[in-house]
């Protein structure tokens, strides 16, 4: 247990162009392009030639021309709102062109077209990358004008930034084809390379593609190959049989996770189960290790398999997960723990320790202690680094801190120490409502940012409020969900004139 320190306690806040492209997947998985304006768009339009670039489709590598016609349409709306920041003014999408307005609330400029929710914002030097509906856009970080886009015809892609390029990712909703993944540059937005799979996992040095198929009665079965994230080429003479877990230790923004010398592994269990084991990357090599399946987080911490569970009972009150390590050579099991996840505001537990895998650092993750205080856990271990005095459960860290909820889906706030586990500070519930809305958090450089809806007269409403990291003081509140922020910068989106407006605050 840590010692106690006296918290500093702050009030809370609730006391105070429209260009689009149409992919056609066909049977044989030929793409082709088809030009599509939005109903109300009268605008010239133009040619569009990609430069030839490499594709990797079922494993060979060919050149490719795409030409694609492209229509732009200039959208300007006014903007009002009650939000401490004042009020916005949307602005033209077109690209090649900067017709963007400073906002009137102190944004640097605002944009039409996003999404709650859904606008993914990141920042790479001067440019400025999100997801809007069905296409993924590049902006001018200092005047919101659109500098290059992709578009898809399945609502919201994903992207993952590693150095210099950025992956974009289009995985079709279930059944309806492969998924599309490009390797672009940043700056310009040229195609490094691109391609298909059943499967896509990306790294910082590398993409991970799978092709998969699915016999009646029998589990699915794939093949996986490791690509160099730089130019595509397979990295093994031979693929290896399975597929990579897509659970990680910490997630920080769109960057893509560090790639691990062992990965967690999925294997076929004859004749109807699944295993996990450990690849290694630099071969695709598969380790002796065999771990029964429990459908849940899987990853590897250094040469240990790390298998958890969520299906431990110990009877009524308790949020059980149980957490099992295996040696990557021997096989044996070197400890088997149980801790337990959040719970809600209404009790009910919240079986997650953090989106797609745990909130934490390294090898130490966040968990919650029998007792209901929050604890960091290391997984190489399998013992605690240090029990704090907070109750409740983790919501984002850095490297330095870790922000605790007092409920699993709302209440109070607590920064503590990452390394010793000491409070910081902590604020009052902030008026989020709970399950099954969420919280937006970002622990970024001198700030903690958080985002979520209160109640309103006219049901809920977004707000997005800026923490000192220091003291817990509120430095900014905007009215608008929260897209992306870093120490810099903070986005987010909110309706302007009945329309959703992407605002960049610096």
């Amino acid at each position: 247990m840590v010692d106690s320190v006296t918290p500093s306690v702050v009030p809370s806040a609730r006391s105070r162009l429209c260009a689009w492209r149409k992919i056609i997947r066909s049977v044989n998985g030929v793409r082709r392009t088809v030009a599509m304006a939005p109903s109300g768009c009268a605008a010239s339009s133009w040619a569009i030639v990609r430069p030839g670039c490499r594709q990797v489709v079922g494993g060979e590598m060919r050149r490719t021309v795409v030409v694609g016609a492209v229509v732009a349409c200039l959208m300007v709306s006014g903007c009002g709102s009650r939000s401490i920041a004042g009020e916005g003014v949307a602005a033209s999408e077109a690209p090649g062109s900067s017709t963007t307005e400073v906002a009137k609330s102190g944004a640097a400029w605002s944009v039409s077209g996003y999404a709650a929710g859904s606008s993914m914002v990141s920042v790479v030097g001067d440019v400025v990358l999100t997801v809007r509906p069905r296409a993924f856009v590049a902006l001018d970080r200092g005047s919101g004008r659109e500098l290059w886009r992709r578009d898809t015809p399945d609502g919201y892609p994903k992207y993952w930034i590693s150095g210099g390029s950025v992956v974009f990712v289009d995985d079709p909703r279930a059944g309806s084809g492969q998924v599309l993944f490009e390797v672009i540059e940043i700056v310009g937005g040229a195609t490094v390379w691109q391609g298909s799979a059943d499967k896509v996992t990306v790294f910082d040095k590398a993409v991970y593609t799978a092709e998969c198929e699915q016999e009646s009665g029998r589990s699915e079965r794939c093949s996986t190959m490791r690509r160099d994230i730089r130019d595509g080429k397979p990295s093994w003479a031979v693929a290896a049989s399975g597929s990579v877990s897509r659970s990680i230790i910490g997630q920080h923004g769109r960057l893509a996770p560090a790639e691990q010398a062992h990965l967690a592994f999925s294997v076929v269990s004859e004749p109807f189960g699944i295993d996990w084991t450990l690849l290694e990357t630099a071969t695709g090599a598969i380790l002796p290790v065999r771990a029964k399946n429990r459908a849940w987080y899987e990853v590897a911490v250094g040469k240990t398999l790390i298998v958890t569970a969520n299906d431990d009972v110990r009877g009524l009150g308790a949020c059980p997960v149980l957490i099992e390590a295996f040696g990557g050579d021997s096989g044996t099991k070197d400890y088997s723990i149980t801790v337990n996840s959040g719970r809600r505001e209404d009790d009910d537990c919240e079986h997650s320790l953090g989106g797609d895998g745990f909130v934490g650092s390294g090898s130490r993750v966040a968990v919650v202690g029998d007792d209901g205080r929050a604890q960091l856990l290391d997984l190489a271990a399998g013992t605690a680094v240090w029990t704090s005095e907070v109750e409740g459960s983790a919501l984002a860290c850095d490297d330095r801190s870790l922000l605790i909820t007092e409920h699993a889906d709302q209440g109070a706030l607590t920064l503590v120490d990452l390394a010793t586990g000491r409070r910081q500070w902590q604020v009052t519930d902030p008026g989020f409502v709970g399950y099954p809305n969420e919280r937006t958090v970002f622990v970024v450089g001198d700030s903690v940012v958080v985002g979520g809806r209160i109640d309103s007269k006219h049901g809920t409403t977004p707000v997005t409020i800026v923490y000192d990291r220091a003291t817990g003081a509120e430095t900014a509140t905007y009215d608008g969900s929260l897209e992306g922020a870093d120490p810099d910068w903070v986005a987010i989106v909110r309706y302007v004139d009945g329309h959703e407006v992407l605002e960049f605050h610096t």
